[in-house]
């Protein structure tokens, strides 16, 4: 029966699709900005409450904040983007 269960669990493993890889040359309008335009948008984009504070529009911000922005940016692909973002400066 244990012989079974595990055939199940790596058939399983098998068809779970793996997480997108961040490209290789992360650029901020390309990659990041359409990401924050999702998740924060209308507050922290022109027009919004909190874009004068904190303008999602612009790198800066985002290089600012760091991974401070994961308290809104859940998803693992889109972290692994901002990520890669951050670290282009190393």
């Amino acid at each position: 029966m244990l012989e079974i269960g595990f055939a199940l669990f790596l058939m399983v493993l098998t068809l779970m699709p793996l997480p997108a890889e961040p490209p290789k040359d992360v650029q901020f309008a390309r990659d990041v900005q359409p990401i924050m335009e999702k998740r924060c948008q209308p507050c922290h984009f022109p027009g919004g409450t909190m874009h004068a504070k904190l303008p999602f529009d612009q790198a800066v911000t985002i290089d600012k904040l760091g991974t401070k922005l994961f308290t809104r940016i859940k998803k693992d692909d889109e972290q692994a983007v901002i990520r890669a973002f951050l670290a282009r400066k190393k």
